[in-house]
């Protein structure tokens, strides 16, 4: 039963039922529409846009409260936001603030030592002293776009439901592994990595519309009615019949019943007029 051939029988019946069910039908019709028409695929811009404001919003959430320990542990709630900032960065980047066994396994991975941080800290120590302001913004949106960048092909083949987007992603973090070997020839592994998010891109099949339910079968009532009698006469009829069927009574009455009334005056016997109750 097409869902046209429903709407039109609804229009022209009385049944509520019948007339909810159809739109209900045209309500998930819509709704299937839209959902066909928005479910392509998001663009790689538009993916890494998203994930560069979801590292943001994390990183900025990261930097205030880090920045909030730092100013209530040193009583620094009287200094500017880039003071403290900048206080938090000389602390992590000169203090021990990791354990032994962090510092064994970045010397180990990666060959950076605490005084590798701490040379680090001098280089940039200038730059932090005049721009320690602007850079309590700058800093975190440096960080999410070049996370954007760097885990591009992982988004890529996420976006794309690539079957290698496990292969994509294993790829993406090997990078930061072998960049100490392989120094900077290791971009190559990165554009391998982007170029193979592109393989495949198999998208979801859209889900199909649940078939139309069945209308309810005409009771006997309706079955014994002519289809060719319209419902308002119907209803009417029987309210006509009770006038009807009065006056054929009426009709039927004998004369005799409607000359039983006494006379006015009654002659009883003595002479006396009796006037009848």
């Amino acid at each position: 039963m097409s869902q046209e051939w429903l709407k039109q029988l609804a229009e022209l019946s009385n049944d509520k039922d019948l007339r909810k069910r159809a739109q209900q039908m045209q309500q998930k019709a819509q709704r299937a529409t839209v959902r066909q028409g928005g479910s392509g695929q998001t663009s790689l811009l538009g993916a890494a846009i998203g994930h560069f404001f979801r590292w943001l919003f994390l990183l900025a959430l990261a930097q205030a409260a880090a920045m909030f320990v730092a100013a209530e542990s040193e009583d620094l709630t009287n200094e500017s936001w880039g003071y403290i900032f900048h206080y938090v960065v000389w602390y992590a980047l000169t203090q021990p603030l990791l354990p032994a066994e962090a510092y064994g396994a970045l010397q180990e991975w990666f060959g950076l030592t605490a005084a590798d941080f701490s040379a680090l800290y001098d280089r940039i120590n200038p730059v932090l002293q005049e721009q320690q302001d602007a850079l309590v913004f700058l800093v975190p949106a440096a960080v999410a776009v070049a996370l954007t960048l760097f885990f591009l092909p992982a988004i890529n083949a996420r976006r794309r439901r690539s079957p290698v987007r496990i292969l994509v992603w294993l790829a993406n973090w090997a990078v930061v592994f072998l960049a100490t070997t392989f120094g900077p020839g290791i971009a190559v592994l990165w554009l391998a990595a982007l170029v193979f998010s592109f393989v495949g891109g198999l998208r979801r099949a859209p889900r199909q519309a649940q078939p139309p339910a069945q209308p309810r079968p005409p009771t006997a009532a309706q079955q014994a009615r002519p289809a060719s009698q319209p419902q308002p006469a119907a209803r009417a009829e029987p309210a006509a019949m009770p006038a009807r069927e009065s006056a054929i009574q009426r009709s039927a009455r004998p004369a005799a019943a409607l000359n039983r009334r006494e006379p006015t005056v009654v002659r009883r016997g003595g002479g006396s007029w009796i006037r009848a109750r």
